[in-house]
């Protein structure tokens, strides 16, 4: 019985030095070829427009706004004797949300417009409903404040829009309208930059920048 054991103990050692360690490049790339679907296969164009909101759009608008805004001002109340100071409180000016810009239909507000054009709208498609979607296991984390300056705007045909998707590039949040669109197709991290890249890409600022 004894000499089974250490037979048996003499081969696990033997096997286990005989193992080739692993460089860690070689591990990292092991990790990277595992994130992804090896069958993955994107969605085509043809398909991707049969979706919403790309299959009620007659036009996509991208739009930019507190550009001039480095974070969200921090409120400092005024004494009520200090009329000059709540004076110059009062005229100070403040963030746009985007409910004032969409208030009026020329988007008067926001700094930057942009309509795309199919081949935009293609590329903007592939990003939303492929990029995430070749992931096996996505990496995905969130900063902390919400300071939007970035939507995508959908038309209908009437030239109304009928819904629309806020983000925040330095956060990595959202908000839409209707409430969940696209919710499920931004869970990577890499979503983010590759949009961001795509709006820089046709023009569009998306961080604030130091004049």
């Amino acid at each position: 019985m004894k000499n089974i054991l250490f037979l048996f103990f003499a081969f696990c050692y033997c096997f286990h030095s005989g193992q080739k360690k692993k460089n860690p490049k070689d591990l990292l790339d092991d990790f990277s070829n595992d994130r992804f679907y090896k069958d993955f296969k994107p969605i085509t164009f043809n398909n991707r427009i049969k979706k919403f909101p790309f299959n009620k759009t007659s036009k996509i608008k991208l739009i930019s706004y507190n550009l001039d805004f480095k974070k969200e001002p921090i409120y400092t109340p005024q004494l009520i004797d200090d009329s000059i100071a709540i004076k110059n409180d009062e005229n100070r000016k403040l963030p746009v949300e985007l409910s004032d810009i969409l208030a009026n239909k020329n988007l008067e507000k926001a700094q930057q417009q942009k309509n795309l054009t199919l081949m935009e709208i293609q590329e903007l498609s592939d990003i939303i409903f492929n990029e995430c979607a070749k992931y096996r296991m996505g990496l995905f984390s969130k900063a902390g404040c919400y300071f939007p300056r970035n939507a995508i705007l959908f038309y209908d045909e009437n030239d109304k829009i009928f819904a629309y998707f806020e983000i925040c590039f330095q956060c990595g949040g959202f908000t839409s309208d209707p409430k969940n669109l696209f919710e499920d197709d931004f869970d990577c991290d890499d979503i983010y930059s590759k949009l961001e890249v795509f709006f820089n890409k046709v023009g569009m600022q998306t961080q604030y920048k130091e004049k």
